[in-house]
């Protein structure tokens, strides 16, 4: 597929400086491979929103309920 987007400078040249990759369609690939994996395999994100809470986060922030 192909796909023309524009990336900050100073973000391209850090993933550049930390990966040692030097193509930007290689850093994407990348950076989109671990986001997924990642995305997939954090049982909280997957979670995040599904749950009712109900609680006072100021009385459990005191130490009075601990």
């Amino acid at each position: 597929m192909h796909t023309q987007i524009t990336l900050d400078n100073q973000l391209l040249q850090q993933a550049i400086d930390l990966t040692g990759l030097t193509s930007p369609q290689d850093i994407i690939e990348v950076v989109l491979r671990e986001f997924l994996i990642r995305k997939q395999s954090d049982p909280l994100a997957k979670a995040f929103g599904q749950y009712h809470w109900e609680g006072d986060l100021d009385t459990m922030r005191s130490d009075k309920c601990y």
